[in-house]
């Protein structure tokens, strides 16, 4: 079709061993099939996060800053928010719980809050804000694509509960 021609595609590269061969397959996914917007502190985190989506067939719109993230939560309907949070001694600490806040607020989505050092009252506030997952010290590659695939269950039955309840409607 003409679409396909005309949307890029978010691939990912499969490894399974078969016979005693590794055999590598990609998976393709059309953006915007499942979109998150995520907000790190750190360059390298931030590509951790988009690496990890990708590899689960989501599509990160990673922002550089704060303002962006919150102008992006306001244009862009995404079923996943990711907040990383900086060391809680550094002075942007304040400015990216804050974006979580107002991220809980302004969004339904699933909200993900990832820090970068763990401590009981962070954890704390983070749950009482509701957050969907909390990932203290998050940085592995496999631990975050779980997240993904996790996200992705949790949006499948979310949205089955809902048709369901339309359906008795």
């Amino acid at each position: 079709m003409a679409i396909a021609s005309s949307q890029h595609k978010v691939s990912s590269k499969l490894t399974a061993v078969q016979g005693g061969k590794q055999l590598s397959q990609r998976v393709l996914a059309p953006p915007g099939l499942l979109r998150c917007l995520v907000v790190s502190w750190c360059d390298e985190r931030a590509e951790l996060f988009r690496a990890a989506a990708e590899a689960e067939a989501w599509q990160a719109v990673v922002c550089c800053d704060v303002g962006q993230f919150v102008r992006n939560m306001f244009r862009l309907k995404v079923p996943m928010t990711i907040v990383d949070l900086p060391p809680n001694d550094t002075a942007r600490f304040e400015e990216f719980r804050e974006a979580a806040v107002r991220s809980r607020t302004i969004s339904n989505s699933l909200l993900v809050v990832s820090m970068a050092s763990s401590n009981a009252v962070d954890e704390l506030w983070a749950r009482q804000l509701g957050v969907w997952a909390h990932l203290p010290e998050a940085s592995d590659p496999t631990g975050l694509e779980l997240v993904f695939r996790e996200a992705r269950q949790a949006l499948t039955k979310q949205a089955m509960r809902t048709a369901n309840f339309t359906a008795r409607l």
